[in-house]
């Protein structure tokens, strides 16, 4: 095994499911790699998976042990004897010595490519669900051509000249209906809640006023506040942290005076043995301090890269405050904001993997009903074989299932197109559909939703007549 995770992994998680031998597994402290799986993804894919979706850079190369292509392919094919690799399978190695096999689009290459590619996530259930296969798109006729032959034209005619603002849906589907779903039209209902868990004046400054103490809440708290006040003056994760480190320093040495006279005696606060500790309190707070600003500290990273922890009581006190803060702004869950993002064959955008998964999403508190909006994946990975099989770069529409489940409103999503769920299997951070759990703190009376343009909105209404704990029917 040459593939090692290193001591500055921070357990994301996002190496595991990458790895096609599921060679990865949580340890302690750190997730680490089974030496007797690890392939370096010889046979699946020309780079390593693990270390193409590391966002810190800790699946490394171990120069103490390194094998051989040949070794390494044959660990895949003992691993995998259900598949048939070939003598062109996939490398890194032949990919370094630029001895990668070129694969060209005529009919005979592209059913060994398909032959080549493991299907194992597509199950019998699935592929009967799958819509038919669309021919393959065929050159632009040119103009003469065109020109003599009228009829056949439109036919072979598939894209159109480019287009400064095209449409992501081609044709008009008819509306999908759940149980629970409402007869009212989703845009007619969202009118009617509008912006009841937007901020006031009043809680603007109360936010403001308080951040020295929000400043001790965690990450995602301060950034969600950050958001739905919208004016870095008033709050902001950063300014919010700083002040609370300031606040720190005098209320730790305070807490820890409370302490000894507690222990000691009230008359301890009056002798020289108090000073031990302010003295802890002050090297505790400043400890705290330097470890909650160490992105900008240790790496440099500017205030908005930079992820700003809770303090010692800030996971207490988000308990107290996250149902008033969810209730005055509305917000009870923000889109995640990744940046940057990993090279494969191509650069590959953090934020269209996590739609991949299903994890995009935001909630929104409206007062009498929650506004959900999820997106879909909008573009197929850049792995060079959408181009060979001439599959658009843009993801098809994918099939969608809702459902109230026990106080849960699920999600489920899947890629309906059989070529591109053919090659889901050999793509890393690419599965074919993905389920998204979302839990419900209130009751449900009924939703209405809208799919469009890879966007699905969902409008919950809250049932108040319902006590909590009714089963949804």
């Amino acid at each position: 095994m040459a593939t090692t995770i290193t001591n500055e992994s921070i357990n994301c998680g996002a190496c595991g499911p990458e790895c096609p031998n599921n060679a990865i597994s949580q340890g302690d402290p750190i997730y680490v790699i089974d030496p007797l799986l690890c392939t370096e993804c010889v046979g699946f894919h020309d780079f390593e998976a693990c270390a193409a979706v590391c966002p810190v850079d800790c699946c490394v190369t171990d120069p103490n042990n390194i094998e051989s292509e040949e070794v390494l392919i044959g660990r895949a094919k003992a691993l995998h004897p259900e598949t048939s690799f070939g003598d062109d399978f996939q490398s890194r190695f032949r990919k370094a010595n630029g001895a990668q096999v070129t694969v060209a689009v005529g009919a005979s290459e592209k059913s060994a490519l398909l032959s080549t590619t493991p299907i194992s996530t597509v199950t019998p259930a699935t592929v009967s669900s799958v819509k038919p296969l669309t021919p393959p798109v065929k050159s632009p006729t040119p103009p003469a051509a065109a020109a003599s032959k009228p009829a056949v034209a439109s036919a072979s005619i598939v894209k159109s000249p480019p287009q400064t603002a095209p449409e992501l849906n081609k044709e008009a589907k008819p509306k999908k209906t759940f149980p629970n779903e409402l007869p009212n039209d989703f845009d007619e209902l969202a009118l009617q809640f509008r912006g009841h868990g937007k901020l006031s004046r009043v809680n603007r400054l109360l936010i403001g006023l308080s951040q020295p103490m929000l400043g001790a809440l965690p990450h995602k708290t301060k950034k969600s506040l950050e958001s739905a006040v919208q004016n870095p003056v008033v709050f902001s994760a950063a300014g919010s942290t700083g002040l609370n480190i300031l606040l720190n320093a005098v209320l730790y040495p305070i807490l820890l005076m409370i302490l000894a006279s507690v222990i000691n005696g009230p008359a301890v606060l009056f002798s020289q043995s108090i000073n031990i500790f302010v003295f802890i309190g002050i090297i505790l707070a400043l400890i705290e301090g330097v470890f909650r600003l160490r992105d900008g500290i240790f790496h440099i990273k500017p205030p908005e890269e930079m992820n700003f922890p809770a303090a010692i009581y800030g996971i207490g006190l988000a308990v107290l405050v996250q149902p008033l803060l969810a209730k005055k702004t509305g917000l009870l869950r923000n889109l995640p904001i990744p940046v940057d993002g990993f090279y494969s064959r191509g650069f590959d955008e953090k934020l269209e993997r996590e739609r991949r998964y299903g994890n995009v999403y935001t909630v929104e508190d409206r007062g009498g009903a929650l506004l959900l909006r999820l997106e879909f994946p909008r573009s197929l990975p850049d792995i060079g074989v959408a181009d060979r099989l001439k599959i658009s770069d843009e993801m098809p529409d994918y099939d969608y299932d809702l459902a109230l489940q026990d106080g849960q409103f699920v999600i489920r999503g899947r890629c309906s197109d059989e070529r591109v769920r053919k090659i889901s299997s050999s793509v890393g951070a690419f599965p074919p559909e993905f389920t998204t759990v979302i839990p419900l703190q209130d009751r449900i009376a009924g939703f209405a939703h809208k799919f469009e343009n890879k966007l699905l909105e969902v409008l919950l209404l809250k049932d108040r007549s319902t006590p909590w704990g009714a089963t949804y029917q």
